[in-house]
């Protein structure tokens, strides 16, 4: 039934996958840095980069066919605890983005579409360890050239990409907003509140990754009710805004403003101003975290 035809198919299937989930990734991976945190897991998020290699690394195994029965083992094992992770996330942290293919945007699936393709790629995995034939030659010099090339592509770029998610606990002298009354800052030009509401202001751009990386969790803010009201701010061209509305299903209202203004109000973006009781409580330079983490790092002391 399975003739090693049949499970070359299966093995370059797999590796295909493997490689683009890699790739999506390796372009940023402090968002997929932030997205381990946002599992739960803040412990494995310096991992990423280390990650990321990997599934690139034995992807490309799998599509060249180099020991298919050895790297399918391996890609089996990691599917599992990819898999159980993401249950994790979902099920406790209500996580509905499993972010399997980073910036890749298209190729995000529901939690059920999510589950049911890793189990059809786990079972493919174990079948090819369990019926390939055991294999002892070596692999072509041009495949390992190949592989050489690519990986070390993709070590610089995952370095490059990579950067620590800002501690929520920021230098006070770095964050002069911090803290301060609304009106005592240049925010207060483009939003007007009441005491009585939180709000969260996030400013963005339609060409930035990390940007692109918070929209999800930002519209899980919304859902959840996480603050009263969600105000942004953006700047791009109308090419990118094209693109950004037919990529992305925003829940809330955004608004375009010219560069020089949206840079008047954040030095980098993506910003994130949690503001209540008319007053900047806390400044968030980076990938915007989940609605579970924000309450858990800012909600907490709302009492206070």
């Amino acid at each position: 039934m399975f003739d090693k035809k049949i499970l070359n198919i299966y093995s370059v299937i797999i590796g295909v996958l493997f490689i683009v989930s890699g790739l999506g990734k390796v372009v940023n991976t402090a968002g997929f840095s932030e997205l381990i945190s946002n599992y739960g897991l803040s412990y494995f998020k310096y991992l990423s980069p280390v990650i990321v290699l990997v599934e690139i690394l034995i992807g490309l195994f799998l599509v060249l066919l180099i020991n298919p029965k050895r790297y399918s083992f391996i890609s089996f094992c990691l599917l599992i605890v990819f898999t159980l992770a993401f249950a994790y996330a979902y099920f406790k942290h209500g996580i509905n983005n499993c972010g399997c293919f980073g910036t890749l945007k298209y190729a995000s699936t529901s939690p059920v579409i999510s589950f049911v393709r890793n189990f059809i790629l786990i079972t493919m995995s174990l079948i090819i360890w369990i019926k390939y034939p055991k294999e002892k030659t070596e692999p072509e010099t041009w495949k390992k050239d190949f592989v050489l090339y690519v990986m070390c592509f993709s070590l610089f770029a995952a370095g490059y990409s990579f950067r620590g998610p800002i501690n929520f606990k920021l230098n006070l002298k770095k964050q002069p907003y911090l803290n301060q009354p609304l009106n005592n800052t240049i925010l207060s030009k483009y939003v007007k509140t009441s005491p009585d509401s939180t709000y969260l202001v996030f400013c963005f751009s339609y060409t930035c990754p990390h940007c692109l990386n918070s929209i999800e969790n930002l519209n899980q803010y919304k859902h959840y009710n996480t603050v009263d009201s969600i105000i942004a701010f953006t700047t791009g061209k109308e090419s990118d805004k094209l693109f950004f509305e037919q990529n992305f299903k925003a829940n809330f209202k955004i608004t375009t403003l010219p560069k020089e203004s949206l840079f008047e109000i954040a030095d980098v973006v993506p910003t994130a101003y949690y503001i209540k009781n008319d007053t900047i409580k806390a400044i968030i330079p980076t990938v915007l975290p989940s609605h579970v983490v924000f309450k858990k790092h800012y909600l907490r002391s709302k009492s206070n």
